[in-house]
């Protein structure tokens, strides 16, 4: 089973071009907001992670526009971790209208975990308790 978390996000007037439409780059802020908030309810929130000493960067990204989200919208971010292997993570979108339910976008990111000097870590090899403590939480 996958993890996945929900958030609102009310479209703000600085992230629309002169059409009043959000433009296509706050897609890819929203998906962090409700990334950002899954890792914190499932306790392993960034700033955590990353005083720990494990940075997690984007290495893939996707987004597919749908409909057009405008100005005082209120859209729902729905974000899925998919795939975990202890080295990289998977996270599917679905950005939605609150109203409407109509999808505005869907999209993926795919990351990694780094040390603080940029190398690869293998949360299985590196830190047990977190491999384990998200890995339950998929099979759950």
């Amino acid at each position: 089973m996958a993890l996945f978390t929900e958030c609102e996000h009310l479209v703000q007037y600085y992230e629309t071009d002169q059409m009043g439409v959000a433009h296509h780059s706050n897609y890819i802020r929203w998906y962090e907001e409700a990334r950002t908030k899954l890792f914190e309810e499932i306790g392993l929130g960034y700033k955590g992670l990353e005083a720990g000493g494990i940075i997690s960067p984007v290495v893939g990204l996707s987004a597919k526009y749908k409909t057009m989200a405008r100005y005082c919208d209120t859209v729902v971010i729905r974000a899925e971790i998919v795939k975990y292997s202890g080295v990289r993570f998977f996270v599917e979108y679905t950005i939605y209208d609150k109203k409407t339910q109509e999808v505005r976008c869907t999209g993926t990111s795919e990351h990694c975990f780094i040390d603080p000097e940029g190398k690869i870590l293998s949360l299985k090899k590196s830190y047990p308790a977190i491999h384990e403590a998200l890995e339950s939480r998929l099979q759950n």
